[in-house]
């Protein structure tokens, strides 16, 4: 637009403002247009023209406005009022419609500053550089054609040139913010690599050098896009990138003429506008400003609603009404996370509509039960009025329920009479806890002020009343809320009587006979309970040692079911003391355990049991006392009543044995087994003989009921246990059996029968004549043996009790040779068994 016949308007706009996160601010505080040609005009310009970030800032015009029309690009960050059908706006609606344009942002992490323009022209405003930029569409123009074309143009009388970038906020209005892409002043086509403007003001400045990883000169200012400029084909000229192609505004290298089509056709050229010599001084344009208070948006504040709690008090006079003061200041830093208290300032609220101030936040007395809620408004002057709302919570502890005072008694029964004794203060701690609470924390202090404070925590065991008979005690909740106990102690004037004492006895009769046994304590009760006067609610309680049981310590706890743990003799300590309180009213080692060993000893037979004599004598050896014994057989009969036995049967036989404390001993049983001499008989022997291993085998289950051992041909032995001899020679044999048990040796002969394998007829008085060996009778006189020669001649008959054959042959001798024999043996009821075989003659 040209102002031909008269000046432009001169547009006065005023405005420094703290902009308060997610709210709306008025963009002018002041604004007015100066033009005393005209009455209006038909369109004004408002611009985010530094720091606008796309699609969070906003601009809005408020209220009614008849006379005028505003419509927002989101792309530019502008904001145009124009005149109904294009008309005149009239000056004082269009001042009253720019005093009702806000800027909204709806980020909550807003940051940076914003500055605002107002211009009469299209084209963008820049306050820091005081110039102008102009997007020029035409598509395809080559750069060269786009120098020329940009110094055709004029604004207002401004010389124009293709626009020379050289900072962010230039390059964002004259980037981002611009209504299309297009070329710009930058060129290496006179050096490789030395990026120059050859435009406006700047021509002839170089402002980058190298390619993608090249740098700025210092002072310089360069938006490449990543990877540019990578002079693909001989891009010597600068472009701003089409938009979707990298990063939004930044500029790439194209060729003078770049592609025909697509995002690398050049679409038009930037014009800027300013700073050119013999350029008039103009002041068609305005700009304000606002800052960001970032101190507010620093506040961590938490996602929920922290609560703080305060324990309640007496200071009104009741200290479990749930109502108790608080300072709403001390929870500030804890609320702020960090963030310097001295900052800020705070308004605190009982309602949610922040209407109900608190006056006395220091001092506040919570107005509903037990706590609620309090909202908090926080404020930071010194960055303008702008504040956040929060809300904590306010919360009354209870404190613990306990007794003011409690009086808690132990007994004097150390040895020394002088009302001083060891207490064990864990035993108050359930006097304290009279509801049972779970979590609570005690601690015993000497003085009030200790206790008050947690400090010096005394020992709970031992505490002897001779440091102090009056201490105090803190008692702590899960909450922190704690209260102090004043505890007196006292020793108690009530005593067993002088070597009182209760016994339990038992015999040693669970197994195992090692002084160990189970009792139930609680058996003798009543008794220790009755050495008290009646009336009160006294409890008994039993200790292994006289400390635990001054102390209340280590209580056994199965009474009923208690396993001494010294074995045959044990002093139990005895407690007798107030169920209600705990007071005690005495103490000592008044229950004593026994354990009576069960009787032991062991039997030895004296003797054995021989039928065919005299009976055995049972006897007790290595006894573990002087004991009364019981015998009895396997009917149970009882057979002796002494130390020992006299038993003429075998058997099993036991004995008891009872001590004087009447406990009897397990039974032990005694095994005696009768036996008697061996009787031989014809069924006892069984001979294998005429063999070439003959044997001797013994039937022993027909000798009687001794335990034997046998023994061939000597009655002291070698014995062995076998009944069976084997590889015999012939001849006649004594067998001897040996009853084990010492009941006498029996004997018998057995003959064993056999052939010689030679004999040698020299008369020189050995084997010089053949006969069978070993027969004794078992055969009858009419058995035989008839001789033959190799060819079946016969040769001789002989008896087998004779002398046996001379090797002749009617008188004559015969030769060395073999000859065979053939023998017949005929039992007692004329049963016939033959043998063959040979022999050898030998001279």
């Amino acid at each position: 637009m040209n102002w031909c016949q008269n000046g432009p308007p001169i547009i006065d706009a005023i405005g420094d403002q703290v902009y308060c996160p997610l709210t709306q601010i008025p963009v002018v505080t002041s604004f007015d247009i100066t033009d005393p040609d005209n009455p209006g005009i038909s369109e004004l310009y408002i611009q985010i023209s530094t720091g606008y970030v796309i699609n969070q800032d906003t601009l809005i015009l408020t209220g009614s406005h008849p006379n005028l029309t505003a419509s927002w690009n989101n792309t530019e960050g502008k904001l145009t009022l124009s005149g109904i059908g294009n008309a005149l706006i009239p000056y004082p609606d269009l001042i009253n419609a720019v005093l009702n344009v806000v800027f909204e942002s709806n980020s909550p992490s807003i940051s940076g500053d914003r500055y605002f323009s107002f211009t009469i022209g299209n084209a963008n405003y820049l306050p820091s550089t005081g110039h102008y930029y102009e997007f020029i569409s035409a598509v395809g123009i080559t750069w060269k054609e786009a120098v020329v074309a940009a110094s055709n143009r004029n604004y207002y009388g401004l010389q124009g040139y293709l626009a020379t970038i050289g900072s962010p906020e230039e390059a964002q209005l004259a980037g981002e913010q611009a209504s299309g892409a297009g070329w710009i002043g930058g060129t290496d086509e006179d050096v490789e690599g030395v990026w120059k403007w050859a435009t406006g003001p700047e021509a002839g400045t170089v402002f980058w050098n190298g390619g993608p990883n090249g740098s700025s000169p210092p002072g310089q200012y360069a938006n490449w896009n990543r990877g540019e400029p990578n002079n693909l084909d001989g891009e010597d000229y600068a472009h701003i990138t089409a938009p979707g192609v990298g990063i939004r505004g930044s500029w790439n290298d194209l060729s003078n003429t770049g592609s025909v089509s697509g995002d690398f056709q050049p679409k038009g050229y930037i014009v800027e506008y300013g700073g050119m010599p013999g350029d008039p001084v103009i002041d068609i344009s305005g700009s304000t400003k606002i800052s960001i208070n970032t101190t507010l948006q620093a506040i961590n504040l938490p996602s929920s609603v922290r609560t703080f709690m305060e324990c309640d008090s007496d200071a009104d006079g009741d200290a479990a009404n749930g109502f108790t003061e608080f300072d709403l200041y001390s929870y500030m830093p804890a609320l702020l996370n960090g963030s310097s208290v001295s900052e800020f300032d705070f308004n605190f609220y009982t309602d949610p509509n922040y209407s109900n101030l608190i006056p006395d936040p220091s001092n506040f007395t919570n107005t509903i039960q037990n706590g609620q809620i309090i909202y908090v408004r926080i404020f930071n002057y010194t960055f303008g009025a702008c504040s956040i709302d929060t809300s904590i919570g306010i919360s009354v502890g209870e404190l613990p329920l306990v007794p003011a005072e409690i009086t808690y008694r132990n007994c004097d029964e150390d040895g020394i009479a002088d009302g001083l004794t060891n207490f064990n203060l864990n035993e108050i701690d359930v006097l304290l806890n009279i509801n049972n609470t779970s979590g609570l924390g005690i601690s015993y202090h000497l003085t009030e002020q200790d206790a008050n404070e947690n400090l010096l925590p005394l020992d709970r065991l031992p505490f002897n009343n001779a440091m102090a008979s009056t201490i105090y005690a803190r008692v702590e909740n899960a909450d922190g809320c704690y209260v102090v106990s004043t505890i007196h102690l006292q020793v108690s004037t009530t005593s067993f009587p002088t070597n009182y004492l209760q016994e339990l006895e038992v015999c040693d009769n669970d197994g195992v006979n090692d002084g160990f046994h189970t009792f139930d304590l609680s058996e003798n009760e009543d008794e220790f309970l009755a050495q008290f006067p009646t009336g009160q609610n006294l409890s008994v309680h039993y200790y292994l040692s006289f400390e635990d049981a001054q102390l209340n310590q280590n209580e056994i706890p199965n009474t009923s079911s208690f396993t001494n743990t010294q074995p045959f003799f044990q002093h139990i300590y005895v407690r007798v003391q107030s169920a209600d309180n705990g007071d005690c009213f005495g103490v000592g080692p008044h229950l004593q355990l026994t354990v009576y060993p069960l009787p032991e000893f062991s039997i030895y037979q004296m003797g054995g049991l021989c039928l065919n004599g005299e009976p055995a004598v049972l006897a007790i050896e290595n006894p573990t006392g002087n004991f009364n014994y019981t015998w009895i057989n396997e009917a149970n009969d009882i057979i002796s009543t002494g130390t020992t036995a006299t038993v003429s049967t075998g058997g099993t036989y036991t004995v008891f044995a009872s001590s004087i404390y009447n406990c009897e001993s397990a039974p032990v049983t005694f095994r005696v087994d009768a036996s008697e001499t061996a009787r031989f008989t014809d069924e006892s022997i069984s001979i294998s003989d005429l063999s070439m291993a003959n044997s001797i085998t013994i039937d022993a289950s027909t000798l009687g009921i001794g335990d034997y051992e046998f023994s061939l041909g000597s009655s002291q032995g070698p014995y062995q246990d076998s009944p069976i001899f084997t590889n015999l020679s012939a001849g006649i044999y004594t067998l001897y059996a040996n009853d084990k048990n010492g009941c006498g040796i029996a004997e018998i002969d057995v003959p064993v029968m056999g052939f010689p394998k030679y004999f040698t007829p020299n008369n020189d008085g050995y084997n010089d004549r053949w006969n069978i060996k070993g027969f004794e009778g078992q055969f009858s006189a009419q058995s035989y043996i008839e001789i033959y020669d190799r060819y079946g001649v016969f040769l001789a008959r002989i008896q087998p009790n004779a002398l046996g054959w001379d090797g002749t042959y009617k008188g004559n001798p015969l030769p060395a040779t073999d000859y065979w024999f053939v023998a017949h043996f005929i039992d007692g009821i004329g049963e016939r068994k033959s043998f063959n075989g040979h022999f050898s003659l030998i001279r």
